[in-house]
């Protein structure tokens, strides 16, 4: 009995300790931040190894969406207990305004030193990190010879004049399934009335509707298609320095701008590891890294890679048009204005069945 009182204080002393131990290690565990987005999983796989090894106290698990859908994964799912994201990164400028419009971002402010500029950040809730170009992709064995058009009212004219080339060989984005494609057609229409003769054009050729740039660029370096129209440029550019089947263009009187977006949603449970991934996709490092490791294009000019700015610049010889993030995109996700611009898209453009 005595040695058992002797050592029961030491035996109790022991499993206190333990048990600190125990804590100590679930404290160091990484948290984990879920991201949803709309970009291709190798494009973000450099970044995420970056930011997990200067951070080893956070874990990045990453989903892969298109635009539409990610929308209404976030829209259906808001409110739900456990729903695990924690940040939201699409190219659909407009969606991103709307989930944020509707009380779902975190103010950043606080949390992330570094802002873009005014035209691709919004009330220090949505943040956008590249710099995108909307291009034209062509196939370049077909269009030896012929010239490239230099503004959207030529390739209207071009096309027209000549059907047999471009019957049934040109590829755009199904504005009726993909975000992204339904914001490209509506700050086209911003743009000016070339718009509508446009679209009139593309459905007299017969165009065929994508839902992924990736798809579009199949086409063309196969020769299937002649030309995709509004193509995300940064994967255009990726491709074409990999492909020498397929060339990018960008036409002079306007060149639209897209800023992939992110924001990190109100109810997250880990807001300052969430924020910190947000911080590292602006930071000089991230953005290095996109200019260098991804097919994205930075939005920080001076992390632009060398070969990427030459063929904006040669390409583009007017000033660009950036997307402006804001209250102005709401317009067209207004429910009888997005009605009425499907119904005159459509009706102009004839989507066929099998390409739905």
């Amino acid at each position: 009995m005595r040695l058992i009182r002797l050592f029961s204080p030491l035996l109790g002393t022991l499993l206190v300790l333990v048990a600190w131990g125990a804590g100590l290690v679930q404290a160091q565990k990484p948290v984990v931040v879920h991201v949803y987005s709309a970009t291709d999983s190798a494009a973000f796989t450099p970044l995420i190894e970056a930011f997990e090894a200067s951070r080893p106290d956070i874990d990045i698990e990453y989903r892969e969406f298109n635009t539409a859908e990610l929308y209404e994964e976030v829209l259906a799912n808001r409110e739900r207990a456990g729903f695990e994201a924690d940040v939201i990164i699409s190219s659909a400028m407009d969606l991103q305004v709307k989930l944020v419009n509707q009380g779902l971002a975190l103010p950043l402010d606080s949390l992330v030193g570094t802002f873009p500029p005014d035209w691709a950040s919004w009330r220090g809730e949505l943040l956008g990190f590249t710099y995108e170009p909307v291009s034209l992709v062509y196939n370049r064995a077909a269009f030896k010879g012929r010239d490239l058009p230099a503004s959207h009212s030529d390739l209207a004219s071009m096309i027209r004049d000549d059907p047999d080339f471009f019957d049934g060989h040109l590829g755009t984005f199904n504005a009726y399934l993909s975000g992204v494609g339904y914001l490209f057609a509506t700050q086209d229409e911003v743009q000016g009335q070339n718009a509508a003769r446009l679209v009139e054009s593309l459905g007299r050729a017969r165009v065929r509707l994508f839902c992924c740039s990736e798809d579009m660029m199949d086409g063309v370096a196969s020769g299937d298609l002649v030309l995709a129209y509004n193509v995300i440029g940064s994967y255009a550019l990726d491709r074409a320095s990999r492909d020498s089947r397929i060339g990018v263009h960008f036409m002079s009187d306007y060149t639209l701008i897209m800023s992939r977006s992110a924001f990190v949603l109100k109810k997250t449970p880990v807001p300052h590891a969430a924020a910190a991934f947000v911080q590292f996709l602006l930071s000089v490092e991230g953005q290095s890294l996109i200019g260098t490791t991804s097919s994205l294009i930075p939005l920080s000019e001076s992390a632009r890679v060398q070969d990427a700015v030459r063929a904006l610049t040669e390409g583009i010889r007017v000033a660009p048009v950036p997307i402006k993030l804001g209250p102005g995109l709401l317009v067209y996700l207004d429910t009888m204005k997005k009605k009425a611009f499907l119904g005159n898209w459509g009706a102009s453009i004839r989507p066929p069945q099998s390409d739905d």
